[in-house]
């Protein structure tokens, strides 16, 4: 879509080549890769340098050889700091480049919700709200600067980032990875510049991720100990609280690891295991739809966040239809969109974009009560426009998808190494706003750097990450005999699962930014999930 504009109507037959060779490549890619990883797997475990299948009775370390070299992957304190002090150190001159943070435009509008400027909603999460206005209130009380403070939250993101990637390598361990597979992922989380450039940023997205990666730790975990970690009172409860609090940094996690507690209630555990995960699961369920919304906010005085970022799609679709079929849509259609959004009708295709919906969605609706008339609408559009909703749909998620930009550039991951996205006012508020970082020149071109090399530059597309890892580890999945087995396996990856889902409803994959801090969750997770299913594949 992105050599035709976003149309399909003038590119179907390209559009069918092009789906017959995508579709024979990563077949051919899907099947070599398949048999590189076996006997990889295979040629380590001959070696006698897997781990024993032993669990413990709470699905803790497995027993295995021992090595005292500088680098190890045994569980101990030891170990955990090495490879933290490693990853640390290749971390250190994007951190020393960026200091003092990254600034999201979210960040500068949460700030001024905080002072007060504009409204207090919900509209991104308000714990993050409170937390950055604590935070920046504490900055100008000790060291007259709200900046330093808010950077204060940004060294426990990177304290707390290294120290659960390093631990992370030790968990790769005890699935049973090789030590040569667990250097691979050392070196994976200190060298790839993604995640010290994310976690000196400071967005609802960099916080979540801290708390969902233990989260899918202790969730593979369920699986490879059959339930038994989940009889454990504590272990249930701190499932419960990672999960709670990845869904209270960031809304959309509970589209992620809801459904995913509550398929435990499918897998080979023991009743009581999984009575305990899917009660842990309907107890995020109530908290995040019931006492947050209904208890907790108005106690804070917060107002629930508009009803149009949940219906993203249908809007833009709506948008599509004004467009391209506006001369159909009679007055009572023309009077509907008109009343439910914001923006005038008449200026709806000028805004339209086919790309991402916010220039037509906005921040706000005009009326809300029209929701349903709104509905009713697109709904019936659905039915005389298929081709042209579905073309809408696809040109806001094409970015999971496709290889290059709209401009033809590659379509690799953006991240912000300056805090340029700002709300105006915050600069009456916070006037040392960090507008260009001493040397964010610097931490760019080591970024640059490294997305030139070749073949290493394939990890920097979003649609690697987003899409093609995703169905590849499907595909391994369902390549096995055993269709218990393979269910089971298939329960296990379930947030792998869900967040794809997740990115088919994100209004926005191909601009900026954005696309990248929401697929940053797999770049961080995907590691954890491939251990799992590579090891019960193949040892």
């Amino acid at each position: 879509m992105a050599s035709s504009d976003g149309r399909l109507y003038e590119s179907v037959p390209v559009l069918g080549v092009k789906a017959i060779f995508y579709a024979l490549l990563f077949t051919v890619a899907f099947v070599l890769g398949e048999r590189l990883l076996r006997r990889f797997c295979v040629k380590n475990a001959e070696r006698g340098d897997n781990l024993s299948c032993g669990d413990g009775t709470d699905g803790g370390p497995r027993t295995g050889h021992h090595h005292t070299g500088l680098i190890d992957y045994d569980r101990a304190s030891r170990n955990l700091l090495i490879n933290g002090g490693i990853i640390a150190l290749c971390w250190l001159p994007y951190i020393v480049c960026l200091y003092p943070g990254v600034y999201w435009s979210d960040t500068s509008k949460q700030l001024l919700m905080h002072y007060g400027v504009v409204a207090l909603t919900d509209h991104h999460p308000f714990a993050t709200t409170f937390l950055y206005g604590l935070m920046a209130d504490i900055g100008k009380s000790l060291f007259g600067s709200a900046i330093l403070g808010l950077y204060i939250i940004v060294l426990v993101q990177i304290v707390s980032a290294v120290l659960i990637f390093s631990y992370t390598t030790l968990y790769l361990r005890e699935l049973g990875i090789p030590r040569v597979g667990c250097h691979i992922a050392l070196a994976f989380f200190a060298l790839f510049p993604l995640f010290p450039v994310m976690f000196t940023s400071l967005v609802k997205d960099t916080l979540s991720v801290l708390f969902f990666i233990p989260f899918t730790m202790m969730y593979v975990r369920a699986f490879t100990s059959e339930g038994r970690n989940l009889l454990q009172l504590r272990n249930a409860v701190l499932l419960f609280i990672l999960g709670l609090l990845a869904c209270l940094t960031k809304k959309a996690m509970i589209y992620v690891i809801a459904p995913s507690m509550l398929f435990i209630a499918f897998a080979k555990m023991s009743g009581r295991a999984k009575a305990s995960g899917v009660v842990a699961g309907m107890a995020i369920v109530l908290t995040m739809l019931a006492i947050v919304p209904h208890i907790v906010m108005p106690a804070l005085h917060v107002a629930p966040g508009g009803v149009q970022e949940s219906i993203p799609f249908a809007i833009q679709e709506v948008a599509h239809d004004v467009k391209y079929n506006g001369n159909e849509l009679n007055t009572r259609d023309r009077e509907t969109v008109s009343r439910f959004l914001q923006i005038e009708y008449s200026k709806i295709p000028g805004a339209y974009d086919w790309q991402i919906a916010d220039p037509v969605k906005g921040t706000q609706l005009r009326n809300p009560a029209h929701l349903g008339d709104f509905l009713k609408l697109w709904a019936g559009q659905w039915i005389e426009h298929p081709l042209g909703h579905f073309e809408s749909w696809v040109g806001l998620v094409e970015g999971w998808f496709s290889f290059i930009n709209k401009d033809g550039t590659p379509n690799y991951m953006v991240v912000c190494t300056e805090s340029a996205w700002y709300y105006d006012p915050i600069l009456s508020y916070v006037p040392d706003w960090p507008l260009k970082e001493a040397h964010s020149g610097a931490a760019r071109a080591l970024y640059d750097a490294e997305q030139g090399v070749p073949v290493v530059n394939f990890l920097f597309y979003r649609s690697i990450w987003a899409s093609v890892l995703p169905c590849f580890i499907l595909y391994l999945i369902l390549g096995g005999k055993n269709v218990r087995h393979s269910f089971e396996l298939f329960l296990s990856i379930m947030p792998v699962a869900m967040t794809f889902l997740y990115l088919m409803l994100v209004p926005v994959s191909g601009m900026g930014g954005e696309p990248t801090r929401y697929v940053f969750q797999l770049v961080c997770t995907l590691p954890i999930f491939f251990a799992h299913v590579f090891f019960k594949k193949w040892a």
